[in-house]
This record gives structure tokens, C-alpha cells and sequence, in this order.
């Protein structure tokens, strides 16, 4: 019987899944964007998850086969061991905020005739923050597979980040900022999420006297173009990058930087520089061009971690905790 797991990387505006078979390798047509719904109601968003999870259970073919798990990249803040969203104040999902979404989740299917007998005995519904699972899969099946230690970065509505150590993450360790993110750390006259970010480029935008009306990729299409402010506004984008970088490689010693999120759609404008800024650093620089196929690939990988865990915590009589559901 063969056994696989579903992955969704939820975003504010939409939700990226697929169902991974127990090697961690995709699926095919498998592969679905969904809206993530994230300005509705408690009850309507936890009826779309579940509606998601039924229609990607649908896209297994075998006619005999059981879920292990469901693993969601899901952004912050948020406690991931726990499962509880404490996402507010930024116009998605706050009617979820202190809900414990693996307990409704668990209940929920619980309750779903389709999918009873379909899951295994080591059924497991995992969380984990969008940027270490982006690293966690780079390790397994992307860039920073050659790297024994290496800093992931995902550069989009925010700056997220992991520090890699042989396919380990490392969140508590003098050499790297609390929890391993960035965001949070200071930056010129702000923090780094001010200015490594969608907004960082919209601040720098304004600074070039550009038009209020543009947007981001309007001004990467001006400067794909040859635009000379639009193309100075991504050559300072990747200065900062490189200069926000420099004091975490300094004390990191990372083999490579890996990039991935949205912004690497115009990596052409930018790297460069960022290149140009750690040309005294003895480190490689990498884009991954799909963030969401690495978190996928890191769920799986999360998701096989936390059965084998459980067994061997199973294995001296202690309670695994109550992310499964009755068989």
C-alpha cells in the first residue's frame, strides 16, 4: 500500500499544494493553486482547508493507498508546535487568531466519510514557518543539498529566513539571531523586514520620484526596459541585500546564501549586485526559482521526521500528543 502526504504553503492571497508519495517527490498534476480565502470567517476558512485537502486526496489515483500526514507552511507569528495562528493586524486570517488549527483540522476530518480509512496510523498534521521549511527542502532536494552550512533567504512580502547546519536547522546558537529569522533584526534606521521586502523596493521606489500609481512589477518590466530610474531602484534593492547580509555571514560562516520567494522573479535585476556587495566573502550565492516546490519538499521531509519521532517517543510508553485522528 502506498502512502503519501499533502502540502500546502499558505499565503494571504493564495494557497500553493500538492500531494507528495513517501520518496518526497511530487505528484504529478498534483500541483494546484487555490485563493487562501484569508478575510473570511473561522468557520468558512477551516470548511475551505478541509474542502482543500478532499479535492487533493481525490488527485491519488491508487486504489489503494493512506495519507501519513498533512504539513502546512504557514507564515508567522504563529506557534507551529502547538498549531495556533497569532497572525493579526496585517488583513489575513485574523479571524483565526488563537485558534488551535491542528485540533479543528483533526476534529474536522474526524467527521469526513471520505476520509476515513484513507489515513495511516501515524497520521500527523504538521506546521512549521514558510522559511525554514524553503531551507529544509532546499537541503533535501535542492541548492543547499551541497552546502554543509548555508543561510536561506526568502525575499517577498517580508524577509524570511533559516541557517542551515548538515540539513539541520540551527535557531538557538550565539552565531545566528534568535529562532534563526532576520526580519526582526536592525537594519538602517528600522529592521531588516523594512527594507528587505516588497515595501523595501515601494520605499525605494518613492525615493526615486517615481510614480505613486506603479507597482513592483510595473517598475521591473520599466526597468527590463531600460528605464534608468527603475533600473537604479533594483540596483539599491540589491546593495541592501548585500548589506544586510554581511554582519550574518560574518558570524555564520555560511558556504552559501540560497534566495528564493517572489522577488527572484527579477533576480536579473538585482543579483548583481547583491554579488558585487559579498564580493569579499567567501561564500556561493544561489536562487531557487519555486519557493513553494522547496517548502513542499521540506514538509514531506518535516512530516517523515515528526512519525519517526513519535514512534520512538511511542517506543518508551509517552504520549505523542493529539495531532492524530481515531482510526
Amino acid at each position: 500500500m502506498k502512502k503519501y502526504t499533502i502540502v500546502f504553503d499558505i499565503g494571504g492571497l493564495f494557497i500553493k499544494t500538492a500531494v507528495m508519495n513517501a520518496l518526497g517527490k511530487l505528484v504529478p498534476d498534483s500541483y494546484m493553486i487555490y485563493p487562501s480565502k484569508s478575510k473570511e470567517s473561522k468557520d468558512e476558512l477551516l470548511a475551505h482547508f478541509v474542502e482543500l485537502i478532499k479535492q487533493q486526496t481525490n488527485r491519488i489515483m491508487d486504489k489503494t493507498f493512506r495519507i501519513d500526514g498533512i504539513g502546512y507552511a504557514f507564515p508567522g507569528p504563529f506557534d507551529y508546535e502547538e498549531g495556533i495562528s497569532y497572525i493579526r493586524g496585517v488583513d489575513k486570517f485574523e479571524n483565526i487568531y488563537g485558534v488551535n488549527l491542528r485540533q479543528e483540522l483533526t476534529a474536522r476530518l474526524a467527521n469526513e466519510s471520505w476520509f476515513a480509512g484513507k489515513h495511516s496510523p501515524d497520521f500527523h498534521i504538521v506546521f512549521e514557518n514558510d522559511a525554514n521549511l524553503f531551507a529544509l527542502g532546499e537541503y533535501a532536494a535542492g541548492k543547499a543539498r551541497a552546502y554543509g552550512r548555508a543561510l536561506c533567504l526568502t525575499i517577498g512580502t517580508g524577509a524570511g529566513s533559516a541557517f542551515l547546519e548538515e540539513g539541520s536547522l540551527v535557531k538557538y546558537r550565539e552565531d545566528v539571531p534568535e529562532h534563526g529569522w532576520i526580519y526582526n533584526q536592525p537594519f538602517r534606521d528600522s529592521i531588516v523586514d523594512d527594507y528587505i521586502s516588497k515595501r523595501g523596493i515601494v520605499r525605494l521606489m518613492r525615493e526615486a520620484g517615481l510614480d505613486d500609481g506603479l507597482d513592483v512589477k510595473n517598475v521591473a518590466e520599466m526597468a527590463r526596459e531600460g528605464d534608468p530610474q527603475a533600473i537604479g531602484v533594483f540596483h539599491r534593492f540589491g546593495d541592501m541585500i548585500g548589506e544586510m547580509l554581511l554582519p550574518f555571514l560574518e558570524a555564520f560562516r555560511p558556504e552559501a546564501v540560497v534566495i528564493g520567494g517572489q522577488i527572484v522573479k527579477s533576480q536579473e535585476l538585482f543579483l548583481d549586485r547583491v554579488r558585487q556587495a559579498l564580493s569579499g566573502c567567501d561564500v556561493a550565492l544561489e536562487v531557487t526559482d519555486d519557493t513553494s516546490l522547496s517548502a513542499f519538499a521540506g514538509v514531506s521531509l518535516l512530516l517523515r521526521q515528526t512519525i519517526n519521532e513519535t514512534k520512538a517517543r511511542e517506543t518508551y510508553g509517552r504520549d505523542p500528543g493529539n495531532s492524530r485522528i481515531p482510526s
